[in-house]
């Protein structure tokens, strides 16, 4: 208990019993009545007591705070003041300030205080604590404490943020960097950035770089060359080559993703493409009929012939490399154009040779053109370029890639389109994204 005095005096002690009445407050329905003293000693005095608002009474000889205190009942709390003011010569006045619980949290721990009346500012300062103008109060400073408050204390720190070239300083309250980059409105977006950790404990002095990241669509305009295509010609010298169909560049539209960081292109990715105009194939007639033979070659080819009958009987082929036909001894009827062995070492005759792209395509309960299911074997392709029911054989040009045989039973939209010369069935999209996009050799058996 703190007790101060204004213009008090002390009585002279009194060396026989006291002899006074005291009064004591009767509060009713929330307020204080004050009882008038009933009579007090000829010599004795008024001490009026506030507390609270209540208003006690009590007639003494004595000065003495703590025995006013004790005849009227009232007990002082740790905190607590008391301030006593002489009115008169006979009477005095004592009023009482109870003390409220002030708990500071600041740099990690909590402090607790007693006051009777100030501000936050008053407060902190009574706890030994100092704050800087860029520190965060809670309630503020100026803020009038009238009973229990919390009070809060929010160092903040100075931090720089480097930004399109330009650098900044802010002062943002301790916590992380993606808390400190919230506060000064800057936001990471879902990509860009990849560097800063946004958990990383924000510290004084610490330099932020963010990317200023965009997202910017774009079209551009490309040729197609067109496809070549070879066919065999049984009217045309053997080896002579002319144009059946001349070819024509296509256009297309292709859409790109890019990003930019800073105003740099850092990356630029293919979205889709469309068809503006479809490009035509360019036809080439190359001759297969031979040159007439002499009468001993036509000798040797008999007897050729009738040794390899046998082996020719199933689609004109040759079962080893011994007996396999050469473009240079190709029959003059013209039905094939050349000889090539597939992945087992079996030897198939063509009569035309189509190197061009190729996808994949995968169709649950499909239908193809033909009315047949599609399997695995089943090709969709320009039926303009290549008939309905056409048997092929497909791979790479280096063998790395074998699809196999093969049937044109299918229409392919990007075959239409000219942009690839055949799309190859596959059990499963997994197997057609595998696959993507290929430069492949397509033999026509028939």
């Amino acid at each position: 208990m703190r007790t101060s005095y204004k213009k008090a005096r002390h009585a002279a002690p009194n060396d026989g019993l006291s002899t006074f009445k005291k009064v004591t407050a009767v509060v009713v329905a929330g307020l204080a009545i004050t009882i008038s003293a009933l009579s007090a000693a000829s010599d004795g005095k008024t001490a009026y007591i506030t507390d609270n608002g209540n208003t006690y009474t009590v007639a003494a000889d004595s000065d003495d705070v703590s025995l006013l205190l004790a005849e009227a009942g009232i007990k002082l709390n740790s905190g607590d003041v008391t301030t006593v003011t002489e009115e008169s010569g006979d009477s005095i006045s004592i009023d009482i300030k109870r003390a409220f619980k002030v708990n500071i949290t600041a740099d990690g721990s909590t402090r607790q205080i007693d006051l009777t009346e100030g501000t936050a500012a008053d407060a902190i300062k009574a706890a030994g604590l100092t704050v800087s103008p860029n520190d965060i109060v809670k309630p503020a400073l100026d803020t009038v404490l009238e009973g229990d408050t919390d009070i809060t204390v929010t160092r903040c720190v100075k931090i720089y943020l480097e930004r399109s070239g330009e650098t900044k300083h802010a002062y943002v309250p301790e916590g992380t960097v993606g808390e400190a980059l919230k506060t000064v409105g800057c936001e990471l977006c879902s990509e860009g950035n990849e560097n800063i950790k946004a958990d990383t404990p924000v510290r004084s002095g610490m330099k932020i770089c963010v990317d200023n990241v965009l997202y910017r669509t774009t079209t551009k305009n490309e040729t197609v060359e067109p496809t070549v295509i070879e066919e065999a010609c049984p009217t045309l010298p053997l080896g002579e080559k002319t144009v059946k169909q001349e070819g024509k560049q296509g256009k297309i539209e292709i859409t790109y993703k890019e990003k930019y960081v800073n105003g740099e292109l850092v990356s630029k990715k293919e979205d889709k493409t469309n068809v503006i105009v479809k490009p035509v194939s360019k036809i080439i007639l190359i001759g297969t009929k031979p040159e007439p033979l002499t009468d001993s070659e036509v000798k040797t080819e008999a007897s050729a012939d009738k040794e390899t009958s046998s082996v020719f009987a199933d689609f004109g082929s040759a079962p080893s490399l011994e007996t396999k036909k050469t473009t240079s001894t190709i029959e003059s009827s013209g039905e094939t154009f050349g000889e090539a062995s597939d992945n087992g070492g079996e030897s198939f005759s063509y009569n035309t040779l189509i190197t061009g792209m190729c996808t994949a395509y995968n169709e649950i309960n499909g239908i193809t053109a033909v009315g047949t299911a599609p399997k695995v074997g089943t090709v969709a392709v320009n039926p303009d370029v290549i008939p309905y029911g056409t048997r092929l054989y497909i791979c790479s040009a280096d063998g790395s890639y074998v699809y196999g045989y093969a049937i044109a039973e299918d229409t392919g939209t990007a075959c239409m389109a000219g942009d690839i010369v055949v799309d190859l069935y596959m059990n499963s999209e997994e197997e057609c994204d595998d696959f993507g996009r290929r430069e492949l050799n397509i033999y026509i058996l028939d």
